[in-house]
Protein backbone atom coordinates (compact mmCIF):
# COMPACT_ATOMS: atom_id res chain seq x y z
CA UNK A 1 0.00 0.00 0.00
CA UNK A 2 3.13 2.47 0.95
CA UNK A 3 4.44 2.08 -2.73
CA UNK A 4 0.95 2.35 -4.38
CA UNK A 5 0.38 5.71 -2.33
CA UNK A 6 4.14 6.56 -3.39
CA UNK A 7 3.33 6.37 -6.61
CA UNK A 8 -0.20 8.24 -6.40
CA UNK A 9 1.02 11.35 -5.04
CA UNK A 10 4.13 11.61 -7.53
CA UNK A 11 1.52 11.02 -10.18
CA UNK A 12 -0.52 14.06 -8.46
CA UNK A 13 2.47 16.21 -8.23
CA UNK A 14 3.25 15.85 -11.62
CA UNK A 15 -0.05 16.88 -12.40
CA UNK A 16 0.00 20.02 -10.57
CA UNK A 17 3.19 21.11 -11.84
CA UNK A 18 1.78 20.30 -15.77
CA UNK A 19 2.60 17.16 -17.56
CA UNK A 20 5.73 17.32 -18.63
CA UNK A 21 8.61 15.77 -17.03
CA UNK A 22 11.89 17.50 -16.08
CA UNK A 23 15.29 15.88 -16.05
CA UNK A 24 14.82 12.18 -14.87
CA UNK A 25 15.93 10.90 -11.52
CA UNK A 26 18.89 8.66 -12.06
CA UNK A 27 20.43 10.87 -14.60
CA UNK A 28 23.79 11.26 -14.20
CA UNK A 29 25.45 14.56 -15.51
CA UNK A 30 29.41 13.92 -16.27
CA UNK A 31 31.78 16.43 -17.33
CA UNK A 32 35.43 16.72 -18.21
CA UNK A 33 37.73 19.39 -18.50
CA UNK A 34 40.97 20.27 -19.91
CA UNK A 35 44.25 22.47 -20.14
CA UNK A 36 46.58 23.19 -23.10
CA UNK A 37 49.72 24.36 -22.28
CA UNK A 38 53.49 24.75 -23.65
CA UNK A 39 56.15 23.30 -20.74
CA UNK A 40 59.83 23.94 -20.45
CA UNK A 41 60.71 22.28 -23.33
CA UNK A 42 58.71 24.00 -26.04
CA UNK A 43 56.20 20.59 -26.37
CA UNK A 44 52.20 21.66 -26.24
CA UNK A 45 50.01 19.22 -24.61
CA UNK A 46 46.87 18.96 -23.20
CA UNK A 47 46.12 17.74 -19.80
CA UNK A 48 42.51 16.08 -18.62
CA UNK A 49 40.83 16.81 -15.28
CA UNK A 50 39.08 14.17 -13.25
CA UNK A 51 35.35 13.36 -14.56
CA UNK A 52 32.71 14.69 -12.45
CA UNK A 53 29.30 13.02 -12.00
CA UNK A 54 26.08 14.24 -10.77
CA UNK A 55 23.07 11.91 -10.28
CA UNK A 56 19.92 13.69 -10.44
CA UNK A 57 17.73 12.78 -7.38
CA UNK A 58 13.36 13.59 -6.79
CA UNK A 59 11.06 14.77 -4.02
CA UNK A 60 12.15 14.58 0.01
CA UNK A 61 15.52 16.08 0.56
CA UNK A 62 17.30 17.55 3.26
CA UNK A 63 20.32 20.22 4.16
CA UNK A 64 21.45 21.04 7.50
CA UNK A 65 24.85 23.36 8.13
CA UNK A 66 28.56 21.45 8.63
CA UNK A 67 28.68 21.49 12.40
CA UNK A 68 31.15 23.61 14.20
CA UNK A 69 34.41 23.34 16.52
CA UNK A 70 34.57 25.57 20.04
CA UNK A 71 36.40 25.33 22.94
CA UNK A 72 35.19 25.38 26.27
CA UNK A 73 35.72 25.02 30.15
CA UNK A 74 33.91 22.28 32.51
CA UNK A 75 30.12 23.54 33.76
CA UNK A 76 29.51 25.62 31.21
CA UNK A 77 27.23 25.97 27.87
CA UNK A 78 27.88 25.92 24.70
CA UNK A 79 25.92 26.90 21.74
CA UNK A 80 25.85 25.74 18.02
CA UNK A 81 23.40 27.50 15.29
CA UNK A 82 22.23 25.64 12.39
CA UNK A 83 20.20 26.07 9.43
CA UNK A 84 17.98 23.15 7.82
CA UNK A 85 16.78 23.98 4.44
CA UNK A 86 14.00 21.56 2.73
CA UNK A 87 15.59 20.56 -0.85
CA UNK A 88 12.31 18.73 -1.88
CA UNK A 89 9.76 20.11 -4.06
CA UNK A 90 6.89 20.06 -1.37
CA UNK A 91 6.17 21.23 1.84
CA UNK A 92 8.14 19.14 4.77
CA UNK A 93 8.31 18.93 8.03
CA UNK A 94 11.71 17.94 9.47
CA UNK A 95 12.17 16.05 13.84
CA UNK A 96 15.44 17.54 14.99
CA UNK A 97 17.29 14.93 17.64
CA UNK A 98 20.61 14.49 19.45
CA UNK A 99 22.92 12.18 20.10
CA UNK A 100 26.24 12.94 21.52
CA UNK A 101 29.31 10.44 22.26
CA UNK A 102 32.52 10.79 23.18
CA UNK A 103 35.04 11.24 26.61
CA UNK A 104 32.38 13.40 28.35
CA UNK A 105 28.63 13.26 27.72
CA UNK A 106 26.92 16.90 28.31
CA UNK A 107 25.11 17.51 30.84
CA UNK A 108 21.91 18.14 28.92
CA UNK A 109 21.25 19.35 24.85
CA UNK A 110 17.80 22.04 23.93
CA UNK A 111 17.38 23.14 20.65
CA UNK A 112 15.39 26.74 20.45
CA UNK A 113 14.21 28.48 17.50
CA UNK A 114 16.52 31.32 16.13
CA UNK A 115 14.73 32.79 13.15
CA UNK A 116 17.29 35.70 12.41
CA UNK A 117 20.16 33.64 12.55
CA UNK A 118 22.44 35.28 15.00
CA UNK A 119 23.09 32.35 16.93
CA UNK A 120 21.31 33.92 20.12
CA UNK A 121 17.95 31.42 21.15
CA UNK A 122 14.44 33.89 20.18
CA UNK A 123 12.71 32.70 23.55
CA UNK A 124 13.08 29.84 26.35
CA UNK A 125 10.46 27.32 24.56
CA UNK A 126 12.25 24.19 23.54
CA UNK A 127 11.72 22.46 20.12
CA UNK A 128 11.75 19.44 18.97
CA UNK A 129 10.85 20.24 15.32
CA UNK A 130 11.27 23.03 12.20
CA UNK A 131 7.47 22.91 11.60
CA UNK A 132 5.93 22.61 8.05
CA UNK A 133 8.76 24.17 5.53
CA UNK A 134 7.81 25.25 2.21
CA UNK A 135 9.99 24.06 -0.66
CA UNK A 136 13.28 25.45 -0.68
CA UNK A 137 12.49 27.42 3.04
CA UNK A 138 15.13 27.30 5.65
CA UNK A 139 14.76 27.15 9.70
CA UNK A 140 17.25 28.13 11.96
CA UNK A 141 17.72 26.87 15.31
CA UNK A 142 20.61 26.72 17.83
CA UNK A 143 21.70 24.04 19.73
CA UNK A 144 22.39 24.63 23.26
CA UNK A 145 24.54 22.20 25.40
CA UNK A 146 26.33 22.24 29.09
CA UNK A 147 29.89 20.71 29.68
CA UNK A 148 29.16 18.66 32.94
CA UNK A 149 31.24 19.88 36.01
CA UNK A 150 33.81 17.02 35.97
CA UNK A 151 34.96 17.15 32.42
CA UNK A 152 38.67 17.11 31.80
CA UNK A 153 40.71 19.60 29.93
CA UNK A 154 41.56 18.35 26.52
CA UNK A 155 38.45 15.28 26.33
CA UNK A 156 36.16 16.28 23.18
CA UNK A 157 32.44 15.65 23.03
CA UNK A 158 31.04 14.97 19.35
CA UNK A 159 27.38 16.13 19.13
CA UNK A 160 25.17 14.90 16.29
CA UNK A 161 22.07 16.57 15.47
CA UNK A 162 20.15 15.02 12.84
CA UNK A 163 17.40 16.78 10.85
CA UNK A 164 14.42 13.93 9.67
CA UNK A 165 11.45 14.08 7.10
CA UNK A 166 8.29 13.35 8.56
CA UNK A 167 7.35 13.08 4.68
CA UNK A 168 9.85 10.37 4.29
CA UNK A 169 11.48 9.08 7.15
CA UNK A 170 14.34 7.52 5.90
CA UNK A 171 15.49 10.84 4.36
CA UNK A 172 17.74 12.80 7.36
CA UNK A 173 20.85 15.43 7.20
CA UNK A 174 22.97 15.47 10.47
CA UNK A 175 25.66 18.09 11.72
CA UNK A 176 28.89 16.78 13.88
CA UNK A 177 29.54 19.74 16.47
CA UNK A 178 32.99 19.20 18.44
CA UNK A 179 33.02 20.42 21.78
CA UNK A 180 36.77 20.03 23.63
CA UNK A 181 37.42 21.04 26.83
CA UNK A 182 39.70 24.00 27.95
CA UNK A 183 41.76 27.04 26.25
CA UNK A 184 44.75 24.98 25.21
CA UNK A 185 45.92 24.57 21.63
CA UNK A 186 44.58 22.28 18.92
CA UNK A 187 45.91 21.07 15.59
CA UNK A 188 44.31 20.36 12.47
CA UNK A 189 45.70 19.85 8.98
CA UNK A 190 43.83 20.35 6.12
CA UNK A 191 44.59 20.77 2.53
CA UNK A 192 43.80 23.44 0.01
CA UNK A 193 41.53 25.27 1.95
CA UNK A 194 40.01 25.78 5.60
CA UNK A 195 37.00 25.06 7.62
CA UNK A 196 34.87 22.24 8.11
CA UNK A 197 34.62 21.59 4.08
CA UNK A 198 38.30 21.63 3.59
CA UNK A 199 40.09 18.21 2.61
CA UNK A 200 41.57 16.56 5.76
CA UNK A 201 39.33 18.21 7.88
CA UNK A 202 39.16 16.50 11.92
CA UNK A 203 41.57 14.97 13.74
CA UNK A 204 43.90 12.04 12.67
CA UNK A 205 45.70 10.68 9.04
CA UNK A 206 42.53 9.73 6.89
CA UNK A 207 42.80 6.36 5.97
CA UNK A 208 42.93 7.51 1.95
CA UNK A 209 45.06 10.10 0.47
CA UNK A 210 43.38 13.42 0.16
CA UNK A 211 45.65 14.79 -2.59
CA UNK A 212 47.65 12.94 -5.33
CA UNK A 213 50.25 14.39 -6.87
CA UNK A 214 52.10 13.31 -9.96
CA UNK A 215 55.61 14.40 -11.29
CA UNK A 216 58.34 12.47 -12.82
CA UNK A 217 61.75 10.94 -10.90
CA UNK A 218 63.38 13.57 -9.49
CA UNK A 219 60.85 15.85 -10.37
CA UNK A 220 59.66 18.36 -7.09
CA UNK A 221 55.83 18.66 -6.84
CA UNK A 222 53.83 20.51 -4.30
CA UNK A 223 51.40 20.36 -1.59
CA UNK A 224 49.26 23.10 -0.28
CA UNK A 225 49.00 22.85 3.35
CA UNK A 226 46.80 24.54 6.18
CA UNK A 227 47.98 24.64 9.79
CA UNK A 228 44.55 25.22 12.22
CA UNK A 229 44.57 25.71 15.95
CA UNK A 230 41.15 26.06 16.87
CA UNK A 231 42.19 26.00 20.30
CA UNK A 232 42.54 29.19 22.85
CA UNK A 233 45.90 29.12 23.32
CA UNK A 234 48.63 30.15 20.35
CA UNK A 235 51.66 27.59 19.73
CA UNK A 236 54.50 26.44 17.74
CA UNK A 237 54.61 23.97 15.71
CA UNK A 238 57.30 21.08 14.30
CA UNK A 239 56.77 20.33 10.64
CA UNK A 240 57.64 16.77 9.62
CA UNK A 241 57.19 14.19 7.07
CA UNK A 242 56.79 10.49 5.94
CA UNK A 243 56.18 7.90 3.72
CA UNK A 244 55.18 5.93 6.72
CA UNK A 245 52.60 6.75 9.36
CA UNK A 246 53.60 5.51 12.36
CA UNK A 247 57.44 6.61 12.06
CA UNK A 248 58.98 10.53 11.85
CA UNK A 249 62.09 11.84 11.85
CA UNK A 250 65.18 10.31 11.15
CA UNK A 251 64.66 7.78 8.18
CA UNK A 252 61.35 8.60 7.61
CA UNK A 253 61.96 8.76 3.90
CA UNK A 254 63.75 6.32 1.52
CA UNK A 255 66.77 7.01 0.26
CA UNK A 256 66.83 10.42 -2.63
CA UNK A 257 63.33 11.54 -1.44
CA UNK A 258 63.49 15.16 -0.06
CA UNK A 259 60.26 17.15 1.75
CA UNK A 260 60.85 20.53 2.18
CA UNK A 261 58.51 23.04 4.04
CA UNK A 262 57.98 26.76 2.98
CA UNK A 263 56.15 29.36 4.37
CA UNK A 264 53.87 31.73 2.07
CA UNK A 265 56.43 33.61 1.03
CA UNK A 266 58.41 30.59 -0.71
CA UNK A 267 61.09 30.71 2.57
CA UNK A 268 62.19 27.25 3.66
CA UNK A 269 60.93 26.76 7.67
CA UNK A 270 60.90 23.25 9.72
CA UNK A 271 58.32 25.13 11.82
CA UNK A 272 55.25 27.60 12.22
CA UNK A 273 53.64 29.57 15.05
CA UNK A 274 49.77 29.80 15.00
CA UNK A 275 47.42 32.18 16.94
CA UNK A 276 45.05 31.15 18.62
CA UNK A 277 41.64 30.29 16.28
CA UNK A 278 44.44 30.91 13.48
CA UNK A 279 45.23 29.11 10.34
CA UNK A 280 48.79 29.79 8.23
CA UNK A 281 49.29 28.27 4.93
CA UNK A 282 52.58 26.16 4.39
CA UNK A 283 54.27 24.52 1.54
CA UNK A 284 55.39 20.81 1.30
CA UNK A 285 57.70 20.42 -1.89
CA UNK A 286 58.25 16.99 -1.80
CA UNK A 287 60.73 15.42 -4.85
CA UNK A 288 61.47 11.64 -5.49
CA UNK A 289 64.64 10.13 -6.32
CA UNK A 290 65.99 10.17 -9.79
CA UNK A 291 65.77 6.49 -9.91
CA UNK A 292 62.20 6.38 -8.42
CA UNK A 293 59.91 3.61 -9.90
CA UNK A 294 56.99 4.28 -11.71
CA UNK A 295 53.41 3.85 -9.12
CA UNK A 296 52.10 5.68 -5.89
CA UNK A 297 53.70 6.53 -2.37
CA UNK A 298 51.44 7.45 0.52
CA UNK A 299 53.34 11.04 2.02
CA UNK A 300 51.84 11.81 5.81
CA UNK A 301 52.77 15.61 6.59
CA UNK A 302 52.64 16.04 10.39
CA UNK A 303 52.64 19.51 12.70
CA UNK A 304 53.19 18.29 16.24
CA UNK A 305 53.96 21.09 19.20
CA UNK A 306 57.27 20.52 21.38
CA UNK A 307 55.34 22.09 24.10
CA UNK A 308 52.30 20.61 24.39
CA UNK A 309 52.35 17.56 22.42
CA UNK A 310 49.19 18.62 20.07
CA UNK A 311 49.75 17.39 16.68
CA UNK A 312 47.97 16.35 13.73
CA UNK A 313 48.33 14.49 10.69
CA UNK A 314 46.97 14.95 6.82
CA UNK A 315 47.34 11.95 4.24
CA UNK A 316 48.61 12.39 0.76
CA UNK A 317 50.12 10.61 -2.15
CA UNK A 318 53.10 11.38 -4.86
CA UNK A 319 52.33 9.70 -8.01
CA UNK A 320 55.67 8.74 -9.63
CA UNK A 321 55.45 8.74 -13.79
CA UNK A 322 58.20 9.20 -16.10
CA UNK A 323 56.30 10.85 -18.48
CA UNK A 324 54.10 12.98 -16.08
CA UNK A 325 52.18 15.88 -16.79
CA UNK A 326 53.44 19.29 -15.47
CA UNK A 327 50.71 21.00 -15.08
CA UNK A 328 47.63 19.16 -13.05
CA UNK A 329 43.78 19.58 -13.10
CA UNK A 330 41.29 19.32 -10.93
CA UNK A 331 37.44 19.66 -11.23
CA UNK A 332 35.41 20.46 -8.36
CA UNK A 333 31.31 20.75 -7.34
CA UNK A 334 29.04 22.06 -5.71
CA UNK A 335 24.80 22.62 -5.18
CA UNK A 336 23.65 25.95 -5.65
CA UNK A 337 19.62 25.40 -4.83
CA UNK A 338 18.79 28.63 -5.15
CA UNK A 339 21.04 29.82 -8.52
CA UNK A 340 21.47 32.83 -6.94
CA UNK A 341 25.47 31.93 -7.86
CA UNK A 342 26.70 31.15 -4.77
CA UNK A 343 27.33 27.43 -4.02
CA UNK A 344 25.42 26.22 -0.70
CA UNK A 345 28.38 23.68 0.19
CA UNK A 346 31.85 23.35 0.28
CA UNK A 347 33.14 22.74 -3.64
CA UNK A 348 34.33 18.44 -3.43
CA UNK A 349 35.51 16.08 -6.37
CA UNK A 350 32.81 13.49 -4.90
CA UNK A 351 29.47 12.92 -7.06
CA UNK A 352 26.55 14.86 -5.93
CA UNK A 353 23.98 13.04 -4.55
CA UNK A 354 21.66 15.14 -2.41
CA UNK A 355 19.84 18.50 -3.74
CA UNK A 356 20.50 17.81 -7.36
CA UNK A 357 16.98 18.41 -8.46
CA UNK A 358 15.50 19.57 -11.44
CA UNK A 359 16.01 23.53 -11.81
CA UNK A 360 18.64 23.33 -9.20
CA UNK A 361 21.75 24.69 -10.26
CA UNK A 362 25.93 23.14 -9.93
CA UNK A 363 28.71 25.30 -9.54
CA UNK A 364 32.04 24.23 -11.27
CA UNK A 365 35.48 25.12 -10.61
CA UNK A 366 38.35 24.00 -12.19
CA UNK A 367 41.75 24.63 -11.16
CA UNK A 368 45.09 23.69 -13.27
CA UNK A 369 48.17 23.52 -10.72
CA UNK A 370 51.81 23.82 -12.01
CA UNK A 371 53.03 21.44 -9.82
CA UNK A 372 56.77 21.50 -11.49
CA UNK A 373 59.97 23.51 -10.98
CA UNK A 374 59.89 25.20 -14.06
CA UNK A 375 57.56 27.89 -15.47
CA UNK A 376 54.82 26.68 -18.29
CA UNK A 377 53.20 28.73 -20.89
CA UNK A 378 50.27 29.32 -22.71
CA UNK A 379 48.14 27.59 -19.98
CA UNK A 380 44.45 27.67 -21.02
CA UNK A 381 41.34 26.08 -19.50
CA UNK A 382 38.62 24.37 -21.89
CA UNK A 383 35.11 22.80 -20.24
CA UNK A 384 32.18 21.73 -22.32
CA UNK A 385 27.96 22.47 -21.02
CA UNK A 386 27.09 19.00 -19.86
CA UNK A 387 24.20 17.41 -21.24
CA UNK A 388 20.79 17.95 -19.56
CA UNK A 389 22.15 21.28 -18.06
CA UNK A 390 22.35 25.20 -19.28
CA UNK A 391 24.46 27.76 -18.39
CA UNK A 392 23.61 29.75 -15.92
CA UNK A 393 25.25 33.11 -14.59
CA UNK A 394 22.84 33.87 -11.81
CA UNK A 395 24.69 36.47 -9.82
CA UNK A 396 28.16 35.45 -10.25
CA UNK A 397 29.25 34.57 -14.23
CA UNK A 398 31.90 32.86 -15.36
CA UNK A 399 34.96 34.41 -13.89
CA UNK A 400 38.85 33.47 -14.43
CA UNK A 401 41.63 33.55 -11.62
CA UNK A 402 44.41 34.44 -14.17
CA UNK A 403 43.63 35.72 -17.70
CA UNK A 404 40.34 36.12 -19.24
CA UNK A 405 37.22 34.71 -20.87
CA UNK A 406 37.26 34.15 -24.03
CA UNK A 407 33.96 32.53 -24.61
CA UNK A 408 30.81 35.23 -25.66
CA UNK A 409 28.32 34.74 -23.53
CA UNK A 410 25.20 35.98 -25.20
CA UNK A 411 23.04 33.42 -26.63
CA UNK A 412 23.14 29.33 -25.80
CA UNK A 413 26.81 28.59 -24.34
CA UNK A 414 27.97 25.23 -25.03
CA UNK A 415 31.55 25.49 -23.80
CA UNK A 416 33.64 28.00 -22.10
CA UNK A 417 37.33 28.92 -22.43
CA UNK A 418 40.21 30.84 -20.50
CA UNK A 419 42.80 33.27 -22.22
CA UNK A 420 46.50 32.21 -22.27
CA UNK A 421 48.51 32.77 -19.00
CA UNK A 422 52.00 31.81 -17.63
CA UNK A 423 52.19 29.60 -14.41
CA UNK A 424 55.06 30.30 -12.07
CA UNK A 425 56.12 26.69 -10.08
CA UNK A 426 53.36 26.19 -7.27
CA UNK A 427 51.06 28.21 -9.31
CA UNK A 428 47.67 27.79 -10.43
CA UNK A 429 45.01 29.16 -12.35
CA UNK A 430 40.98 28.60 -12.12
CA UNK A 431 38.16 29.23 -14.33
CA UNK A 432 34.39 28.87 -11.81
CA UNK A 433 31.02 29.26 -13.63
CA UNK A 434 27.29 27.55 -12.92
CA UNK A 435 24.88 25.21 -14.98
CA UNK A 436 21.31 24.65 -14.32
CA UNK A 437 19.54 21.04 -14.52
CA UNK A 438 17.11 21.82 -17.20
CA UNK A 439 13.68 21.53 -15.14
Amino acid sequence: MKTRLTVLASLMLVAAHGAQAGTAAGVQISNTATATYVDSTATSRTATSNTVITTVQQVASVTINTGANKTAAASTTVVYAHTVTNNGNGSDTFNLTEANTGQFQMANVVFYADANGDGIADNATAITSTGPLAAGATFKFVAVATLPAGAANGNTNALTVTATSVLTNTVKATSVDTTTVGAGASMDITANGTGSGAQGYGPGAEAGAMVTNVTAPGSATRFVLYLNNNGGTADTFNLQSSLDNSVFGTGALPNGWTVVFRDSTGAIITSSTVAAGGSVQVYADVTPSAGATAGTTDVYFRAVSPTSGVKDTIHDAVTVNPAAMQVSVVKMQAIDAGCDGTADTAFSTAPITTGALPGACIRYTITATNNGVSNVTQVQINDDIPANTTYYAGNNPVTATLGSILTVLTGPVSALTTSQVTLTPGQSTSMSFGVRINP
